[in-house]
């Protein structure tokens, strides 16, 4: 028998079908794929192996509308390789997490990985209907092969979630800003300078955003229905600030500043003009107090207010 007759028995009898005489195997096809809905990326690609059954079924497209590999931190290699291997126009979301490399900064905070170039290639042509990127803990700055800029990312997005991540922002020596729409096109690149068609945008928890970076919201997504700055602490009680969240008067919906130091000149501009919102968030800002209360009244579309208590209770209090 040649090398390559044994090679292909060899796989054929790893294809084979195991002995399907559990009571498992008697279940439909429809409650099986059921029952695969609740399974992890991760345990949907474990489940495949099992037999050719279980593959056929846990490769249905159904399953792969969201793809979610936050359940352990992965290597940028190891995605890339994932991301070859499992490719899928069917995919609508897809949420990963860094994996810390082990070094530490010099205040001896672990060191977040680079989003690399290489990765934003990859997640663009492996899923290229992809609606809504979750991106935690990465870093967009130190490494030379990060993406320096937020149109390396796929175009077509409508919800776009950066959390606990690090990024540009201009400095003393002219260092780009990562929000910066970029005036020359990208190298090797053959997509959109900006993000028409973003709907939601989340920067929570990605301490590092300030206001000389926010103001460039506007022209890289201007038809933003919400905009999450929850735990952006360098947002602060600025005109530049204000501004910059009224252009959004025709669209934005929902707002989250919790944890910000926006003040009550800054909510009473928003209760002005933002008529359309339906979701405040105030929570843990320490330069709003209960004086906005009436400001607040005046959203009659307001649906959710997250807010201190002491303005929360009033809030209710008055409205009844």
């Amino acid at each position: 028998m040649s090398l390559n007759t044994r090679k292909k028995r060899k796989k054929e009898l790893r294809e084979e079908y195991i002995e399907q005489d559990g009571l498992i195997f008697q279940l439909p096809d429809e409650m099986l794929l059921y029952l695969f809905r609740y399974l992890d990326t991760e345990d949907l690609v474990l489940v495949a192996s099992v037999c050719k059954l279980f593959r056929i079924l846990a490769f249905d497209e159904k399953l792969w509308k969201v793809v979610d590999l936050t359940k352990k931190s992965y290597s940028n290699r190891v995605l890339v390789k994932f991301f070859r291997r499992f490719s899928n126009k069917c995919t609508e979301t897809l949420k990963i997490s860094g994996a810390p490399n082990g070094k530490k900064a010099k205040n001896n905070l672990i060191k977040l990985p680079p989003y690399t170039e290489q990765l934003s290639h990859f997640i663009r042509t492996s899923y290229s209907n992809l609606r809504y990127l979750h991106i935690s803990k990465y870093d967009f700055r130190d490494d030379s092969t990060a993406c320096k800029n937020i149109t390396y990312l796929p175009s077509n997005l409508k919800g776009l979630y950066l959390r606990k991540c690090e990024m540009l922002m201009t400095s003393i020596q002219g260092t780009s800003d990562f929000l910066k729409i970029p005036k020359c096109p990208l190298k090797n690149s053959t997509f959109d300078f900006s993000l028409q068609q973003l709907e939601i945008l989340s920067f929570e928890q990605s301490s590092c955003l300030g206001l000389v970076s926010v103001r460039y919201i506007p022209d890289l997504c201007p038809n933003l229905v919400e905009l999450n700055l929850n735990g952006c602490f360098r947002i602060t009680r600025t005109r530049t600030f204000t501004d910059t969240l009224l252009s959004f008067h025709n669209t934005l919906r929902r707002l989250y500043l919790k944890d910000t130091q926006v003040d009550d000149d800054t909510i009473h501009c928003i209760c002005r003009k933002l008529k359309l919102l339906t979701a405040l968030d105030i929570r843990s800002c320490k330069y709003v107090t209960r004086n906005i209360v009436q400001n607040l009244l005046t959203l009659k579309q307001l649906e959710e207010l997250f807010a201190d208590d002491i303005i929360k209770i009033e809030y209710e209090q008055t409205k009844v």
